[in-house]
């Protein structure tokens, strides 16, 4: 059924085999034409499912052909889509490789990682502006980092301790200086998918704008990426030389506020579950930062007072 109503988005489209990639949200199938290319054909089946395909499609329209030029990985390309029963079928190239898994990197691919990274930041931002994509400068991240530690602090759950660390993260004018870049907006490392030890592709745009490219860096700050990480941040700022020093105590901030952002999905829902779980997450990362001085979110290490310090 999407093989045929893939012609009316793509006129001249041809499929001669589909495979079913249906989830309860969406009808999904990858589909080959007679040239062998692989498409995917995408069609929402809840309102919600058809929020995220639009902001997908709307990303993907801003990813010119200019801009995937400077990119040496492929990424999500648009190629027609028609109205279904009041919902939008999508018809996208088919992005090639396999998930990256962290327990696997090697240093090799640690390093098209962060490859691939330095080159989303220096992609022109203008075209996004042509876009209309969203862009927050670094006086916009303060803000929103600060509201974020504002609202947590309001709800008695954060450690003295760690609330004092965030604080001292905000007042400290030089870790908000920087250049703001395009940013892949919802990096993990489930956006990449790989081909041996080269990085092929990455996914998942939908939040594609203008910020603080240390958000794109915030997942390598987890203790589940400590193994490769260091390799990924060395590639990137030997390929983006014009990376700003604080970035890497930016990222980590920008990480630990996840949780608090958790903590505040829980409470704004009134969600027992995820409160305990993001309390308990709380109190681990207190845990974890409060005896180890590199973990400080200021520079230089050596001669900043850590905000735990006694």
């Amino acid at each position: 059924m999407l093989s045929a109503l893939a012609t009316s988005a793509v006129p001249g489209f041809q499929a001669v085999s589909a495979q079913s990639l249906s989830t309860p949200e969406r009808d999904a199938a990858l589909v080959h034409d007679v040239n062998s290319f692989a498409w995917l054909v995408e069609l929402a089946r809840t309102e919600p499912e058809e929020a995220l395909m639009s902001a997908r499609h709307s990303a993907a329209r801003a990813l010119s052909e200019g801009l995937r030029s400077r990119l040496s990985f492929r990424v999500p390309k648009l190629h027609g889509t028609t109205d279904v029963g009041g919902k939008t079928l999508s018809v996208s190239e088919y992005l090639p490789g396999r998930e990256l898994v962290p327990a696997r990197v090697t240093p090799i691919l640690a390093a098209s990682v962060g490859k691939a990274l330095a080159e989303i930041h220096q992609l022109p931002t203008s075209t996004l502006l042509d876009f209309d994509r969203p862009s927050q400068s670094a006086l916009d991240s303060l803000r929103e980092a600060a509201g974020i530690v504002d609202r947590a602090a309001a709800t008695g759950l954060l450690p003295q301790s760690l609330l004092r660390r965030w604080e001292t993260a905000c007042e400290d004018a030089g870790l908000w200086q920087f250049e703001t870049t395009v940013i892949h907006g919802l990096m993990q490392a489930s956006r990449f998918l790989c081909d041996g030890e080269q990085v092929v592709a990455i996914e998942e745009w939908r939040e594609l704008r203008i910020g603080d490219p240390a958000r794109d860096l915030a997942w390598l700050t987890t203790p589940t990426m400590s193994s490769f990480s260091p390799a990924v941040i060395t590639s990137y700022r030997s390929a983006r030389s014009s990376a700003d020093r604080y970035v890497a105590q930016r990222a980590r901030f920008w990480a630990e506020l996840d949780i608090a952002r958790w903590l505040l999905h829980g409470i704004d829902n009134g969600i027992e579950k995820v409160i305990e779980d993001a309390t308990d997450m709380v109190q681990a990362l207190h845990d974890r930062v409060s005896g180890d001085l590199d973990q400080a979110l200021t520079m230089p290490i050596s001669t900043n007072k850590h905000p735990l310090a006694t």
